[in-house]
């Protein structure tokens, strides 16, 4: 296994174990690591508490007056959106890129200031309403209403693992860690992403 690779798998390791430094984990199964085998603490992980975002853009916290600078289209409702798994948000950091594919009835592509992938906590904490496709594309529809009759309602999951959090709810959650569109790709390196760029080089 390259040095790069090694590196990579090591720093996931870490950060799905739940350290904050190389010096707290398990020296033995860091070895295991050069064949490609990676252990991790689920309870650590709280995998029910773990959501991604992807956005052209970085910053350090979630503002509700930027919600719609993204991808726009608000097809679920308008806030937040998450993902369960990794798979859809590099495709959405990357929605602005001059080689993504054209999307969402985009003309021409427009330049990508800067493509991140957030790793998000505080979904646990959230009540969210499990709806099928029709019944999140009514409510993005109808959203002030909904919100009016469910106000304990903090957002709404589809079962596919997309989350729309609504802006009432956006400070309930915390970005965890902050990375780069490709340094993201290379941590996951051989994920089966949903396809966001022409270049396939940059998957590499």
């Amino acid at each position: 296994m390259g040095i790069s690779k090694l590196v990579a798998k090591t720093i996931n390791y870490v950060r799905t174990a739940g350290k904050s430094s190389i010096l707290q984990t398990n020296v033995d199964k860091l070895k295991n690591l050069k064949y490609g085998k990676l252990f991790y603490n689920k309870s650590a992980l709280q995998l029910d508490d773990i959501a991604y975002h992807g956005s052209p853009y970085k910053f350090e916290q979630f503002d509700v007056k930027m919600i719609g600078q993204g991808e726009g289209a608000a097809k679920r409702g308008k806030g937040i959106y998450l993902f369960r798994t990794k798979k859809f948000a590099p495709y959405f950091a990357n929605i602005k890129s001059q080689d993504a594919p054209l999307h969402l009835g985009v003309s021409k592509p427009i330049s990508n200031p800067n493509p991140h992938v957030y790793t998000v906590e505080g979904i646990k904490s959230m009540n969210l309403k499990k709806v099928s496709l029709v019944e999140s594309k009514n409510i993005s529809r109808m959203q002030e209403n909904f919100e009016r009759n469910y106000p304990n309602v903090d957002g709404i999951e589809m079962p596919n693992g997309e989350i729309c959090v609504f802006p009432k709810a956006v400070d309930k959650l915390k970005i965890k860690y902050i990375d780069k569109l490709e340094d993201f790709i290379t941590l996951n390196r051989g994920f089966p992403f949903r396809v966001w760029t022409k270049d396939k080089s940059k998957l590499i």
